[in-house]
């Protein structure tokens, strides 16, 4: 049995579907047979807000493990300009090379949808060309349409020599204990992104802007607590700007409809919150997303579930995994009718619903440890050559 002391720099105080990403992963790693992980937390956002940063002190660091995991996590976004990788990994692609053990990019986003600029995309090519042509190192990008935009923007080459994983929060284990309402009480969780606004709902032709969705999608909530087998609404945020949006619909909805079925979820954060953060999805007879884990958990879960599209790797998550009929453009105009005609659907075939994604997560989730076999490929190699 061999110990790999492995650093692990994500974001473990940020999104919670960070943290369900994490609780997927590390079951997983826990369970490679012939190796013990000891891992230690660093958190990304340390080095956003300037607590941190990628110079010769992170390097040093570095080089006391055995390993370094980076992600998951939307970090190869191409629009950072300002970045010598072009990216959300800010470090310098001659620093880099003096990383002496393994780098595991683990499940990445390659993220084109705030921007791919020609600058961005040259210098995440130069950087990532110096971390594929070590073997020691390892890439993987995750199930949003991640593989798909490195062949577009990177080129094909490159996406030849990178594997695809589903993310590993479709492997979420709750705390099925946990509850905030009424076990009772039938109830529909609904996830509202608060962030990124302007991306989101641009109000262009064709296109609304978020006060408009707002009003519309109220509106949209009390017909289907009237229609539908639902006793309740419940909210889920998963970063505090998400509160934001859900009491903006709030203010749309009479007062004796919110006091008497709509409720909202705890806000919580870091290590174990995700268990409880994601029980609420699967008690849920209907999930209505809009966040990109909180679609891929529901799914992981078994859960009957509806995707408010309003960002790129939504489309594509649900693409990849041959869903699209359950996709609603939640920026376009008329997507009221759309979203009720499927929640009436749903309501009317709940049974063949839940057994459809029932199977359906089961399927995500092979996919997933077929990848962590080709990690588990790569650990050996490395670990055989060390040997030597």
């Amino acid at each position: 049995m061999k110990t790999i002391r492995a650093l692990h720099l994500a974001s473990f105080d940020g999104n919670i579907g960070d943290n369900a990403n994490h609780n997927g992963f590390y079951r997983h790693l826990h369970e490679i047979p012939g190796f013990r992980f000891e891992i230690e937390p660093l958190e990304i956002r340390r080095f956003y807000w300037k607590q941190r940063f990628f110079d010769e002190s992170f390097v040093e660091l570095v080089n006391r493990y055995d390993l370094l995991i980076i992600g998951g996590g939307n970090y190869f976004e191409l629009w950072v300009e300002h970045s010598p990788t072009g990216t959300s990994i800010m470090i310098e692609p001659e620093l880099f090379k003096k990383i002496k053990p393994p780098v595991f990019f683990n499940a990445l986003g390659v993220d084109p949808g705030q921007g791919a600029s020609p600058e961005a995309c040259k210098r995440f090519r130069d950087f990532l060309s110096i971390v594929l042509d070590d073997p020691k190192n390892f890439v993987s990008v995750r199930n949003d349409g991640s593989m798909d935009a490195l062949g577009e923007h990177i080129g094909s080459e490159f996406a030849s020599h990178v594997t695809w994983t589903p993310d590993a929060g479709v492997c979420i284990e709750v705390d099925e204990d946990f509850s905030v309402i009424d076990p009772n009480r039938r109830y529909m969780a609904i996830n509202l992104a608060g962030d990124m606004l302007e991306t989101r709902f641009p109000g262009s032709i064709g296109y609304i802007d978020s006060e408009t969705f707002i009003r519309s999608f109220a509106g949209v909530c009390e017909q289907m607590l009237w229609e539908g087998q639902a006793d309740e609404i419940l909210f889920v945020p998963h970063i505090y700007k998400d509160l934001a949006t859900i009491n903006a619909v709030l203010s749309h909805i009479p007062d004796s409809v919110i006091r008497r079925r709509i409720s909202i979820a705890p806000l919580l954060h870091g290590k174990g919150s995700e268990r409880k953060i994601f029980a609420l999805y699967q008690k849920a007879i209907l999930s209505i997303c809009m966040r990109f884990h909180a679609n891929l958990c529901s799914i992981g879960l078994g859960r009957p579930t509806i995707a408010l599209c309003n960002y790129r790797q939504i489309e594509k998550l649900y693409e990849e995994m041959g869903l699209e009929e359950y996709l609603v453009q939640a920026n376009k105009t008329g997507f009221e009718t759309a979203l009720v005609d499927k929640f009436r659907t749903f309501s009317k075939e709940c049974d063949q619903k839940r057994t459809f994604f029932e199977q359906k997560g089961l399927q995500v989730k092979n996919s997933y440890r077929d990848s962590i076999r080709q990690v588990t490929k790569w650990l050996n190699k490395i670990h055989n050559q060390s040997n030597h």
